[in-house]
């Protein structure tokens, strides 16, 4: 007894083709983290780098997925396949990988903590009065 095949839902069908285009019609990618980042830093990043870049962001399972796949046929993305870890977005281009480095670092703005995050270094409070 076969188990009924799941319908794919049509957005996922249509990432997987963004992407795998996205392989074929750039040769250079960066792969960005992106925790913490505003959804208004973002848009001015995507902004900036439209016509020199394409910038990518998606589910880490449905990535997963695709790369698996794709990686029969080109068993170099199997490295890439180990960077796809906590929240990742892609950036292709066919430009200067350095020149668009240094454009995303320097949209990169300090943002406050908030209640419950995870702080990215160690932070030590020496011991005295706390001003309360």
């Amino acid at each position: 007894m076969a188990t009924p095949q799941k319908e794919i839902n049509p957005r996922k069908l249509k990432y997987e083709k963004t992407l795998l285009s996205c392989f074929e019609n750039f040769k250079k990618m960066l792969v960005i983290g992106v925790d913490n980042v505003g959804s208004k830093q973002m848009s001015t990043t995507r902004h900036e780098l439209r016509g020199k870049a394409q910038v990518l962001m998606g589910k880490n399972t449905v990535i997963r997925k695709i790369l698996r796949r794709e990686c029969r046929a080109d068993p170099g993305l199997k490295s890439l396949l180990e960077k796809i870890r906590g929240n990742i977005g892609f950036i292709f281009t066919n430009g200067d990988l350095i020149e668009l480095r240094d454009k995303v670092l320097e949209k990169q703005d300090p943002a406050p903590a908030k209640t419950g995050q995870v702080a990215p270094c160690d932070v030590y409070v020496e011991p005295g009065p706390t001003g309360l």
